[in-house]
């Protein structure tokens, strides 16, 4: 199958339209498209933090049920991050009945971060500048609090930190600054100077006009601004209208930090708890059976998911020309990150190709004819990444050379797997007429009747895949048997005409591809190919 960037080669497809949620694949970090497991794993501790605290915000009374394991999960990452602010971002999941995730081990370890100067340091952050000390106490402070070992701090300590953070409030301080050493002095009961609230609100005229990141800027230092006068005892003023259109905009797509900061602005503008509708609704869909959330904005993409949506979108017939993604490849082509070994280069140059780019470089295309690619001879253990590397070829108009195949069994299910693989494989790059002569449908028919409880959906498609290749029928029974399989693996949260590969939750970009090749195959008898 050879997936063009062309329109008109699309005209014998059986048309449709791609749904929409397609577009909920692409990574909000490189404008890739990212797999679909990812949906299915917790955020970091960090995104915990801020999606619970956001919750709260809105009048939600969040609860989390997780397991002693993901507990250990959850706090090894976050501390491992940072020894403070780690045990900082805990603080939501112990408020929201997480057992174990806060304790008074934790309040132990802070202690012995604190020094003599009535400061805090944390191992992840500047020791010898007053901002990282700073940082460093504003979290060791609220883990402090929220264990409620913070009104037992013996009068001495308490008194060497209130005096070093009079004596930071002193000078002139970044906004920011001054909004950690009011909350600091707030959290132990000392008043806030008015050298440090004597501020105005920055201003947010012209919002809609800035750029990006003069937005984000604003937004984070009218936080700041909020924070600072809160911890005053003051209420700030702000222009609510501003803020609240840029909610309105911008509720489903702002990471959680940045949603957490403009709630509260709003809050503390005078917004209703029930004026976050839009807040919750993106929140609950995120959230995961245990009450933990997703964490969308740190989905990465790859080029190798990038592809199969591509191939995805060449079997059901949609336009497979995509400005976006050759954008995001270009981009990400030039990044110090790119791919550098053969098998990667030659994925991302396939991928900058079918989303509308040029024909491969004459480096791109050597890689075709290079063995550490593309490798001379396969066997069951190299078929997997031969078969990639001669699609990618195929599909960049790229010719590869007939490999030389060393024989192997089909008694077990790998091996014929192996097989299928090959067979689809030497399909992909037009050389059908070089499949060996002991690789026969009658092999692979035992497993397009039975894979065994270990195949995954996946696996059965290939295989029977294969087997129609090599000149096999599948009867009615047959037919019936995989719709069956494949409508009980259709479908995920928020995908739902994808296929799952097995029991698990997620849906699989390569198995739905094999699943709706297959049903083109059998001329859609198995109702899988969107219509």
């Amino acid at each position: 199958m050879m997936l063009t960037a062309s329109c008109t080669s699309q005209s014998s497809h059986h048309e449709s339209k791609e749904p929409v949620y397609f577009q909920s694949l692409v990574s909000q970090v490189n404008g890739l498209y990212y797999h679909p497991f990812l949906r299915e794993e917790r955020g970091s501790a960090e995104a915990q933090f801020y999606a619970l605290r956001t919750l709260e915000e809105t009048g939600a009374k969040p609860r989390v049920t997780v397991g002693a394991e993901t507990v250990a999960a959850l706090r090894s990452d976050a501390v491992e991050a940072s020894a403070l602010w780690g045990r900082y971002w805990l603080v939501p999941l112990h408020d929201a009945g997480v057992s174990g995730v806060l304790g008074p081990g934790d309040t132990r370890n802070v202690e012995k971060l604190r020094t003599g100067g009535g400061w805090y340091e944390d191992p992840s952050l500047d020791r010898e500048s007053d901002e990282g000390r700073l940082s460093a106490t504003w979290a060791a402070l609220e883990v402090e609090a929220a264990t409620g070992s913070l009104g037992k701090l013996p009068a001495a300590e308490k008194a060497a930190t209130v005096g070093w953070l009079g004596r930071l409030a002193g000078g002139r301080r970044p906004l920011d600054n001054a909004a950690a050493l009011a909350r600091c002095l707030h959290l132990l009961g000392e008043p806030v100077p008015a050298s440090l609230t004597s501020v105005a609100a920055p201003d947010a005229s012209g919002f809609t006009t800035r750029s990006g990141e003069e937005r984000a800027a604003l937004l984070e230092d009218t936080y700041n601004y909020v924070l600072l006068q809160e911890s005053a005892g003051k209420k700030p003023h702000l222009d609510r209208g501003t803020w609240q259109q840029a909610l309105t905009h911008n509720a489903e797509s702002l990471d959680y930090e940045q949603l957490y900061d403009l709630v509260h602005i709003l809050r503390a503008a005078g917004s209703p708890k029930g004026a976050f509708s839009a807040v919750t609704g993106r929140l609950e869909r995120e959230r995961m059976q245990d009450g933990t959330v997703r964490d969308p904005s740190s989905y990465l993409g790859t080029p190798d998911a990038s592809l199969f949506v591509q191939r995805l979108r060449d079997v059901a017939g949609w336009r497979v020309r995509d400005k976006r993604l050759l954008r995001a490849v270009e981009e990400q082509a030039n990044t110090p990150d790119a791919p550098r070994d053969g098998a990667a280069r030659l994925s991302m140059a396939a991928l900058k190709h079918s989303a509308g780019g040029a024909a491969l470089s004459d480096q791109e295309a050597a890689l075709c004819r290079d063995p550490s690619t593309v490798p001379d001879t396969v066997t069951a253990d190299n078929v997997v990444n031969w078969q990639r590397a001669v699609w990618n070829c195929a599909e960049s108009g790229v010719p590869t050379k007939a490999p030389s195949v060393n024989r192997w069994s089909v008694d077990d299910l790998e091996n014929a797997q192996a097989t299928a693989t090959l067979v689809v494989g030497l399909h992909q790059a037009g050389q059908e007429d070089q499949i060996p002569g002991w690789l026969t449908a009658d092999a692979l028919r035992r497993w397009v009747d039975n894979p065994g409880p270990r195949a995954n959906v996946y696996d059965h498609a290939l295989i029977v895949r294969a087997y129609l290749l090599l000149g096999g029928h599948a009867d009615e029974s047959v037919v019936k048997q995989l719709a069956r399989q494949f409508r009980a693996h259709r479908g995920c949260p928020g995908l739902p005409g994808l296929y799952r590969p097995d029991s698990e939750p997620a849906c699989d970009l390569k198995t739905t591809w094999a699943v709706w090749e297959l049903d083109k195959a059998l001329d859609r008898k198995l109702g899988a190919l969107p219509s």
